[in-house]
This record gives structure tokens, C-alpha cells and sequence, in this order.
């Protein structure tokens, strides 16, 4: 069976972002909120002055481990938004993949403005910008009630492949009749 495409996006998801813009400036309520344009400015502003933040994102509780389990069952790919104002947003997502992951991640980063463009089955976000809402795959959004942590989306996503196996033995079972 071939494995199923599964896209992980990185900050909020893998990498915790908001952890480190909160330790550089803890007035800043973390979240969307109600003033989401005036966070992304003051967000984009902290970015600009501590241009290798995205190089030593610590990573999010029980991420390293459940993707590391997840390289054995799905093609994973990082799907992620840098910053366009931010050269330095491109290079430090590639440094931190190679520093988590190490040679699992050679040419596993796709990074784009447009998720939605991107071709798979499933897309671990914890938002719904940049394509998401428009992804044509199964978009598991990371930090809901429904899949709060990496525990539960790896038990998700291991309960999908005993449904995905059935269902190739059942058309395996009705070809043959």
C-alpha cells in the first residue's frame, strides 16, 4: 500500500512560536484574539528585531516523537508560512527541521503563502489562513478540543490507517468475487 501525504505545518504545530514571542514580550496575549491585526503587527515587529526566532523554537510538547513515529507510516512533508519580510524566517525553518529531525527532513520543507495549492490527504494546522479552509484533503486542526495535542492526533492518525487497511482488504475481498 502506498503511504497517504501528510503536510505538518510547523509553528503552533511542531515548533512553538508563540512560547517565544510571549518570553520576548509578555504582554502580548497569545492567539488570534479580537485584535488579530494589531497582534500580526506587533508580532511582525518582535520577528524584525530577533531576525533568527524561528532558528530555536522549542518544540511542541510530544511533536519530535510522534513525527518521528508518524516518517514510518505517511510521506510527511512540513508545509509552512515564513515571513516574506523576514529572509532570515526561510533559512531558520530549514535549520530547526535539520536540528529536530536531522536526514528525515532532506527535502521534506515546502514553504508557501498557499496550502491549499499543495496536493495530499492530510494537513496537521492549528490555523485556518493561508488555504487551509480551501485544502482539498482532511485538515486536522491541531490545539481544538478535538485534537488538542500530539497524543491525540497520533492516535487519530494511527486509527486512519487500520480504516484505510480494511478498506483495501474489503476491495481486495470484492475484486476477487
Amino acid at each position: 500500500m502506498e503511504k497517504k501525504i501528510l503536510y505538518i505545518d510547523m509553528d503552533g504545530v511542531i515548533a512553538n512560536f508563540e512560547k517565544a514571542i510571549k518570553i520576548l514580550d509578555p504582554t502580548l496575549e497569545v492567539g488570534d484574539g479580537n485584535d488579530y491585526e494589531v497582534r500580526s503587527k506587533k508580532v511582525h515587529d518582535i520577528c524584525l528585531n530577533n531576525c533568527d526566532i524561528f532558528h530555536n523554537l522549542e518544540p511542541i510538547e510530544g511533536a519530535i516523537e510522534a513525527v518521528n513515529e508518524l516518517f514510518d507510516y505517511y510521506d510527511v512533508l512540513f508545509l509552512s508560512t515564513p515571513m516574506w519580510v523576514l529572509p532570515e524566517s526561510y533559512i531558520g525553518k530549514r535549520i530547526w527541521l535539520g536540528n529536530h529531525f536531522g536526514d528525515k527532513a532532506i527535502d521534506r520543507l515546502i514553504l508557501t503563502k498557499r496550502k491549499d495549492l499543495n496536493h495530499g490527504d492530510y494537513l496537521i494546522d492549528d490555523t485556518l489562513r493561508n488555504g487551509v479552509l480551501d485544502f482539498k484533503g482532511h485538515h486536522i486542526h491541531f490545539g481544538t478540543e478535538e485534537f488538542p495535542n500530539w497524543e491525540k492526533v497520533l492516535q487519530y492518525l494511527k486509527l486512519l490507517l487500520v480504516v484505510d487497511k480494511s478498506k483495501d482488504t474489503n476491495e481486495l475481498i470484492y475484486k476477487k468475487h
